[in-house]
C-alpha cells in the first residue's frame, strides 16, 4: 500500500483517473487529478498529482511499473501508468 496520502490509492482509481484524463485532454478541461508531465517508454513516467500537490515518478523495473513516490506497485499512479503505456503502445505516442 502507498506511503503517501493520495486520492489515487488503488490500481482501480488510477485506471478511472486515466479514463477521465483521456477524455479531458481532448477538451482541455482541468478537472483531472493527474497531469502527465513526461513519458519515456519503458523507462519512466512523471505525473503531477493534484491531490498531494507534488510530482510522482513511476519507473519501470524489467518492464514492470513501480511507483517511486509511493514505494509500491499497486497504487493509483501505477494504474494510471499502465493505462498510459497501453495507450502509447496502441498509438505510438503520448500527447500531453
Amino acid at each position: 500500500m502507498s506511503d503517501i496520502n493520495s486520492e489515487l490509492d488503488t490500481l482501480d482509481t488510477g485506471t478511472m483517473e486515466f479514463m477521465r484524463w483521456l477524455v479531458n485532454k481532448d477538451t482541455n478541461s482541468g478537472s483531472t487529478i493527474i497531469i502527465v508531465k513526461d513519458y519515456l517508454d519503458n523507462k519512466y513516467v512523471i505525473l503531477f498529482d493534484k491531490s498531494i500537490s507534488k510530482d510522482v515518478i513511476v519507473g519501470y523495473r524489467e518492464g514492470m511499473p513501480w511507483c517511486v513516490t509511493c514505494n509500491t506497485d499497486d497504487c493509483g499512479h501505477v494504474g494510471f501508468a499502465i493505462c498510459l503505456k497501453q495507450n502509447y503502445d496502441r498509438d505510438g505516442q503520448v500527447i500531453f
